[in-house]
């Protein structure tokens, strides 16, 4: 039995497990020791869950590092979760709420993390990851300074306040940079510098009101932010390699962001940072949410291209349409034909055959191996093997 078979009883025993203590509560007085037991199981299920895909990961070398950060990571988190489920029969109550948030903080800045370390390893997108991993040690250092000021004893609900608002400004503000410098070293985007900057200048905005406790309303703060997004998710869609009816797709929810960065921003400079906006009567803001739902839904859609191209096989190139036939020793008869690629019949036994060409590509960068006597991309360096799909569709 595999690794993954054996995570994936243990996570189905944990989930019944949990189910049962959870019935259990219903008719045994020991109500809250059981429904610490059931919330231990489903965490227990869901660090499982989680190390599931961590596995897989791990018998390939070129997912091996990202696998094993993976399952290091899983682990403070699931030991925090412990803690905030076990500690309140001590008596303290209060610090189920402190390891509770501290947990939740760390996964969110862990899966950052995560993240910006796979786009690190990359040489077109190093400055994306680095500044990624940065706005996630930031985020979670300054975080975990507003959970436990208040507890430590060196400062009070408005401390926690300040030290929370900094740490996920500058999370925000991190992950926008990361998103303008996607692709930096594999298409030139002049205009990703100008997210930048404005990521730039909604932090300095935004820094600046939470220490000095501004309540004015904050205009330039949100058209900076506006802008950065905007910037942003427009530069991703732009340096996706998208091609025919997924670029225009592309090329449409591009216009539909640019068109609720007009409206948000003229509402936001109109109603004074949307102090005196009117949603349901106002016409600006009811565009603003059309072509909001519309970008979401261009976003999604090129996710779902995103995943359907991921092992696409290329088979119309030039190098392979010169081929229209292909020798071919029957397996039921073994008589010996000439099989036209697409569908072909035996002669002597009249089996059908279904046939397709494909470039081997290389599953990290596309490189072309055909006549490559290598056993690794030269390119990037991954075994020619692991770029083998596991079927081919006819």
């Amino acid at each position: 039995m595999t690794l993954q078979c054996k995570l994936l009883r243990a996570m189905l025993a944990l989930i019944a497990l949990a189910a049962l203590a959870g019935v259990a509560t219903i008719f045994v007085p020991a109500r809250d020791f059981l429904g610490r037991i059931a919330l231990t199981l489903i965490a227990a299920a869901f660090a499982i869950a989680i190390a599931l895909p961590a596995s897989s990961r791990l018998d390939h070398e070129r997912t091996r590092p990202a696998g094993l950060a993976l399952l290091v990571a899983v682990i403070p988190a699931f030991l925090l979760i412990l803690v905030a489920i076990w500690i309140g029969l001590f008596g303290g109550y209060r610090w189920e709420w402190y390891f509770a948030g501290t947990a939740g903080h760390y996964a969110i800045c862990a899966a950052a993390a995560l993240g910006g370390l796979s786009l690190a390893r990359r040489p077109g997108n190093r400055p994306a990851g680095v500044a990624a991993l940065l706005s996630a040690a930031l985020c979670f250092g300054l975080g975990l300074l507003g959970i436990w000021i208040e507890p430590a004893g060196l400062g009070g609900f408005e401390q926690q306040a300040q030290f929370w608002a900094t740490g996920w400004l500058t999370f925000w503000c991190g992950i926008i940079v990361a998103a303008c410098l996607f692709g930096l070293g594999s298409r030139t985007a002049p205009w990703r510098w100008l997210g930048v900057l404005a990521a730039g200048v909604a932090l300095s905005i935004g820094l600046y009101g939470i220490w000095n406790k501004l309540n004015d309303p904050p205009v330039w703060f949100l058209q900076a932010l506006f802008t950065g997004i905007a910037v942003c998710v427009c530069n991703i869609l732009n340096t996706l390699e998208l091609k025919g009816f997924q670029r225009y797709v592309a090329l449409g929810t591009m216009a539909m962001v640019l068109a609720s960065f007009f409206f948000a921003s003229y509402l936001n400079l109109v109603t004074v940072g949307f102090k005196t906006a009117d949603f349901e009567q106002d016409f600006a803001a009811r565009l603003l949410a059309a072509s909001c739902i519309i970008s979401v839904c261009g976003l999604l859609a090129i996710v779902i291209f995103l995943a359907a191209n991921k092992r696409a096989l290329v088979t119309h190139s030039g190098a392979i349409t010169e081929i229209k036939s292909v020798r071919i020793t029957c397996p039921r008869c073994a008589t010996k034909f000439d099989g036209s690629v697409g569908t072909s019949r035996c002669n002597g036994c009249g089996l059908l055959f279904i046939l397709q060409l494909a470039e081997p590509r290389c599953i990290k960068c596309e490189y072309n191996l055909l006549d490559l006597k290598s056993e690794r991309c030269p390119e990037c360096g991954t075994p020619v093997v692991e770029s083998m799909p596991n079927r081919i569709s006819a």
